[in-house]
């Protein structure tokens, strides 16, 4: 049985994610910051801050088969009356990146290279549109930077995949407006089936996943060529 590693699994997408990877056959292992999973999709579960280094025992017996980096924070979410550019706070900007990218940097630093030595494994990065140049605006910096540096991190992941053997796959997702905390009650998709999109895409061949991005089962794509402002 293939083993999942997904972050973030107490609520929203994650604990969507943790039912669509139980029913399709994985053993799931969960990291968060709940004392518990708040749910029963999670064979193994750690509390586990990925603000601070990753304890050296954490699933140390477990062969990760796929990591999902979902854990992330969106603080300068203009929809909370907070998200201009020149209102961010160095705090904040700093608290985004400790999660959203050093947080997904950490499991990647502790599970890519085991997944290069047994020549088999997907890591995924759950990340948003707002990550990518064409789509920056004055608003939510501190979320939209802290994206583009973690899809910056799964292209190069997926180079050092690309160079090696076997069957490796590195790829971002980005699962639209969903009704999360994070999304709003009033985001127009539910969460559910974008979940079940993402594990759709762990079983594609590595050649049509690894270093792509996507939407749905859809390519989104990192960026267009020309200016992003004009006069």
């Amino acid at each position: 049985m293939p083993s999942a590693l997904v972050s973030g699994v107490s609520r929203g997408l994650g604990a969507h994610l943790c039912r669509a990877l139980k029913a399709a056959g994985h053993r799931v292992l969960g990291v968060g910051l709940a004392a518990a999973p708040r749910h029963d999709d999670v064979d193994d579960y750690r509390m586990v801050d990925l603000r601070e280094p990753l304890p050296d025992d954490l699933f140390a017996g477990e062969d990760v088969d796929v990591l999902v980096n979902n854990a992330g924070v969106y603080l300068d979410d203009p929809r909370g009356g907070y998200g201009d550019l020149f209102a961010l706070t160095v705090d904040d900007l700093r608290e985004t990146f400790e999660v959203n990218v050093f947080g997904a940097a950490r499991l990647v630093l502790r599970y890519a290279p085991r997944m290069l030595a047994r020549g088999a494994g997907r890591i995924v990065c759950v990340s948003s549109g707002m990550g990518r140049l064409q789509d920056a605006d004055g608003a939510s910096f501190a979320y939209r930077s802290s994206k583009l540096a973690a899809n910056s991190l799964t292209l190069s992941v997926a180079r050092h995949f690309a160079a090696g053997a076997g069957d490796l796959a590195a790829f971002s997702y980005c699962p639209g407006w969903i009704r999360t905390d994070m999304g709003t009650p009033y985001a127009p998709d539910e969460p559910g089936p974008a979940a079940d999109d993402l594990v759709r895409l762990l079983s594609l061949p590595a050649a049509r996943s690894n270093g792509r991005f996507f939407r749905g089962l859809d390519e989104l794509g990192w960026d267009t060529r020309g200016p992003f402002v004009s006069e």
